[in-house]
């Protein structure tokens, strides 16, 4: 489980979600409304069937390269962080 909720917006720009994905190395983005209510979510292969294969090929090599910090861990609560978008 996740320590921050992390999510974008219905109206942010795919190019910086994708980017974003990349850089918190998730598949997967809750979208929310400006009310902050769950409008949907966003994955990598909603993102490769309507901007192409390619977008989606950035967004995974972003994820898939290792990082320093391990990606689940035990324990922590649940924060309300928004994803950099």
């Amino acid at each position: 489980m996740s320590k921050e909720v992390l999510y974008c917006f219905e109206d942010d720009d795919v190019d910086d979600v994708v980017q974003n994905m990349a850089d918190i190395k998730v598949r997967r983005l809750p979208v929310l409304n400006h009310e902050k209510r769950l409008v949907g979510i966003l994955s990598l292969g909603d993102i490769a069937l309507s901007d192409g294969a390619g977008t989606a090929g950035s967004a995974l090599s972003g994820i898939s390269e290792p990082s320093s910090e391990h990606s689940q861990s035990i324990g922590g609560g649940r924060g309300s962080a928004r994803a950099k978008a």
